[in-house]
């Protein structure tokens, strides 16, 4: 009855605010003896990420949980992501509050963690996330003082995908430290063909700055998202120097839309992009690049020695901890990792999540497939949400204009660290 209620007025609930209300009737009005939530085995999955997916692949994936978990799962898909939050964190501290939610990782993550308001999943992490081929490295970005507040929804990783005929065509061979991808670059510059493609959206400064923080040392990536490290510190700023060097040398294109990189890629007047997995599907379909015959990946490499990062972003899936419906949800998340469920997961959504799921892209499985490689490769989450959002917001716009060459190295770190500086307290 919620659920009929919930799908019947969403469009008004959201323009006022008040989807825990219309929960809260839909609950009061089930018929006599019926007892929603746990006790029947029914829960809601609250979200913002299948809005503009199809009702009958919803239904799929919706029925294929259910039937795997015992559980009758419901959709409900806000419009906008403004709306989601409000309602959510009207909700999120009652009993009407969504068993299954997704959230943001990141400070938003941690913040709600901090409240008291998550149920702690660590053992569901630990009996069937982890062994159903989910990477137990992503844990540190869902975890709060030790315990596990999220399971993923979806993870993107973000690698280098390359032209492999270029680098035939080049005799070129996968670089293994950074000094090769930059003799790499050099070749390819020299053969008239732009080696890395950068993308002009707005948001996308970060790319090569985390990359390149992390292929220098891991700690300074991850001291400059925390603070602890200035953007003006000494090897931030050769870092950036390094990048300068090779902005000025050609190494990379002018930003531009993903299109017209995809495009670029595939008829090989570029030869490198730094995108995540999903990308490799848009390659195949939409520019014919055979997977792993006309496009591989590597992981960027360090400058200096030490393993390699991938960059990964991940969408926490939540149990609100007051929820009736948290016993039903946590039997859902036993099944959610199931080969058969991610495999219509993988179909419905386009994100491959564990390396037990075979997609029908070579080069999207050879990424997940990396980073089950610990010895060789270490995870972290990315700049987007691994640091405090009003710096980052300044950064995008200062890296853009650094991108552009509107402005140097020395011009945009000063800006970035004062307000980090506020931020801080420093």
């Amino acid at each position: 009855m919620r659920r009929k209620l919930l799908a019947l007025f969403l469009g008004t609930a959201l323009l006022f605010g008040t989807m825990a209300g219309c929960g809260s009737a839909g609950k009061d009005g089930a018929g006599e003896g019926e007892v929603l939530g746990a006790k029947t085995g029914a829960v809601e999955f609250w979200n913002d990420k299948l809005n503009n997916t199809d009702q009958e692949a919803i239904d799929e994936l919706m029925g294929s949980i259910s039937s795997l978990s015992g559980v009758d799962v419901s959709c409900v898909a806000y419009p906008d992501t403004a709306s989601y939050q409000t309602a959510l964190q009207q909700s999120v501290t009652t009993a009407d509050a969504p068993g299954l939610f997704t959230w943001w990782s990141g400070p938003q993550l941690m913040t709600l963690a901090g409240s008291g308001n998550l149920e702690d999943l660590t053992d569901i992490w630990d009996e069937y996330v982890v062994p159903n081929g989910v990477a137990d490295s992503v844990k540190e970005s869902l975890s709060l003082d030790g315990k596990v507040y999220a399971v993923p929804y979806s993870i993107i990783y973000n690698m280098i995908i390359y032209n492999k005929n270029v680098f035939a065509d080049n005799g070129l061979e996968v670089p293994t430290t950074f000094d090769e991808l930059l003799a790499v670059c050099e070749v390819l510059k020299s053969k008239g063909i732009t080696p890395i493609a950068l993308k002009n959206d707005g948001w996308a400064g970060f790319i090569w700055f985390q990359a390149m923080l992390a292929a220098y040392d891991p700690a300074l990536y991850q001291g400059v998202c925390d603070g602890s490290i200035a953007y003006t510190d000494e090897k931030v700023v050769n870092v950036m120097h390094i990048w300068q060097d090779m902005i000025e040398k050609g190494y990379f294109s002018e930003p531009m839309q993903i299109s017209d990189m995809d495009k670029s890629l595939a008829n090989g007047t570029v030869a490198m992009m730094l995108e995540p997995n999903y990308e490799c599907k848009t390659l195949t379909g939409d520019y014919g690049m055979e997977p792993e015959v006309d496009m591989s990946v590597f992981v960027v490499p360090p400058m200096n020695g030490g393993k390699s990062i991938i960059f990964f972003e991940i969408a926490p899936l939540c149990v609100a901890k007051g929820s009736d419906d948290k016993e039903a949800a946590k039997e859902v998340l036993k099944s959610w990792y199931t080969k058969d469920n991610q495999t219509v997961f993988t179909n419905v959504t386009g994100f491959l999540c564990t390396s037990q799921v075979v997609s029908e892209n070579a080069t999207a499985n050879e990424m997940v497939r990396l980073t089950q490689d610990d010895s060789k490769y270490e995870l972290m989450l990315r700049y987007y949400e691994n640091t405090d959002d009003s710096i980052r917001d300044v950064a995008l716009d200062e890296l853009m204009k650094f991108e552009t060459r509107a402005a140097g190295a020395d011009d945009i770190l000063p800006v970035i660290q004062q307000k980090a500086d506020e931020v801080f307290g420093n």
